[in-house]
This record gives structure tokens, C-alpha cells and sequence, in this order.
């Protein structure tokens, strides 16, 4: 059970590192020079597998600044969904 907690708490830490990087590489660089909209889209899959955190922080600190109202209402329910099945696990497993 302590190295399933270990594992996903890894993955979610390694999950939101990327999808802040992300944000970051796109606005700061010239890096990643993805379509708006498929940017967008690849932000919203990487908040629906974990990286919620990573994406609200770069979306906040960094002043990116979505092209839809749908982004922004979307990824809080993923993150409220997101919490609601990891405390369901939890106290499944306790």
C-alpha cells in the first residue's frame, strides 16, 4: 500500500512539472510553436491524466491566457472529480 501512495504521488508531482513546463516553454520560448487550439487541448488531456495543479499554476502565475471561458471552467471540475476519486480510494483502502 506505502509504495502505491509513493508511486502516485511521483507521478502526479512528475505530471504537473510537465504541464507547467509546458505553459512556460510556450510563453517564455519559441520552443514549442503549437497551434493555440491544440495547445490548449494538449493542456486540457494533461489536467484530465493528473497534471490539474501544474496547469491552474501556469494558467495563474504565468498570465497564460486561454482562448476559451470553457478551458477555465473545465479544469476546476477536473481538479473537484480528480480529489473526489483519490479520497474515495483512500478511504476505500483504509
Amino acid at each position: 500500500m506505502e509504495t502505491l501512495i509513493k508511486i502516485l504521488v511521483s507521478y502526479f508531482i512528475i505530471i504537473n512539472i510537465i504541464s507547467l513546463a509546458l505553459i512556460w516553454l510556450k510563453l517564455k520560448t519559441d520552443i514549442i510553436t503549437m497551434n493555440t487550439k491544440k495547445f490548449n487541448a494538449l493542456l486540457f488531456i494533461i489536467s484530465i491524466v493528473g497534471g490539474f495543479i501544474g496547469t491552474l499554476l501556469g494558467v495563474e502565475m504565468l498570465q497564460y491566457e486561454p482562448d476559451n471561458k470553457l478551458f477555465k471552467r473545465w479544469i476546476p471540475l477536473t481538479v473537484f472529480v480528480e480529489v473526489c476519486v483519490i479520497l474515495i480510494i483512500y478511504y476505500k483502502n483504509m
